[in-house]
């Protein structure tokens, strides 16, 4: 398909996972930014749904995407971190969707623990799992619902707020509850799996898992030799100097770049405007040819 359009966007959400709007909703408010490539890249789950989508979107290049919770053990510590890998461009055989669909843990006790705790801090958080699951339009409930919800409510502004000041492993951490992350495939597992898809691994937002900067590169090196291909260079919330610090890194490890708004709803920051040059996705797809 023939692409004149400017832009990519190579890891958003919808209400498929933990986003506030449906597939449709994000690619037509896609088309309207002027993003010629789009990958929806819902947690654990494979785009499904990406043909019947294409055909109803021919102006858009839809890539297959998911976006992977995995296990990584911080090196020279016991403490093991939540690394997310973006699959793009793989194969929906019945092996990989199969890995996907088990990676995707039951949230009901984390989501209740948590809400305990942001009544332990005095706010008014009256409301459950079941509550969340009743009322968001979303298939996977967890922190985001919860923001989502604290926002609503008028406890917080919005949902950065929720995270920054309550439930993020950042900030001030007054709710923070840290999740089980066991049962998560590990980082190389889910790196080799999806090259056996023939899709492409990305490293997601190497500066969001509250890490020093030589345990970031330290993820990095071992994010390559275990097989992975990229990593997201371009990330909406990263300032300048972040987004400097991870090209260098990316053209020392022999990285390919990524573009991710990491988009899950309008509001604050909720942008696909990013204006990502479609370039990186077509660098992207060399890597495979």
């Amino acid at each position: 398909m023939e692409n004149k359009k400017l832009y990519c966007d190579l890891h958003t959400h919808s209400s498929k996972s933990d986003g506030a709007l449906s597939r449709s909703e994000v690619i037509e408010l896609a088309i309207k930014c002027d993003v010629g490539v789009l990958a929806i890249t819902d947690h654990n789950i494979p785009f499904e749904d990406l043909d019947e989508l294409q055909a109803k979107y021919p102006d858009i290049i839809l890539v297959n995407g998911s976006e992977l919770s995995t296990n990584y053990k911080v090196p020279g510590t016991d403490e093991q971190k939540e690394i997310h890998i973006v699959a793009l461009n793989f194969d929906n055989t019945e092996h990989f969707v199969s890995i996907l669909k088990n990676n995707c843990l039951d949230t009901k006790v984390y989501v209740n623990s948590i809400i305990k705790k942001l009544r332990e801090n005095g706010l008014e958080a009256n409301f459950t799992y079941d509550d969340l699951r009743s009322e968001m339009h979303q298939d996977l409930i967890g922190r985001m619902a919860i923001a989502r919800k604290l926002t609503a409510l008028g406890i917080v502004s919005d949902v950065y707020e929720a995270f920054e000041e309550y439930i993020g492993d950042f900030g001030k951490k007054k709710a923070y509850v840290k999740p089980d992350i066991s049962k998560y495939i590990s980082m190389d597992t889910a790196v080799t799996e999806i090259l056996k898809a023939g899709g492409i691994p990305v490293l997601c937002h190497p500066y969001s898992y509250n890490l020093s900067e030589e345990q970031v590169i330290r993820l990095i090196q071992d994010f390559k030799s275990c097989g992975g291909l990229a990593m997201e260079t371009l990330y909406a919330t990263y300032n300048a100097e972040q987004r400097e610090k991870l090209i260098a890194y990316s053209q020392k490890y022999g990285l390919s770049q990524s573009a991710a708004s990491d988009f899950h709803g309008r509001g604050k920051k909720g942008s696909l405007d990013n204006k990502f040059p479609i370039d990186i996705y077509y660098n992207l797809e060399r890597i495979k040819k």
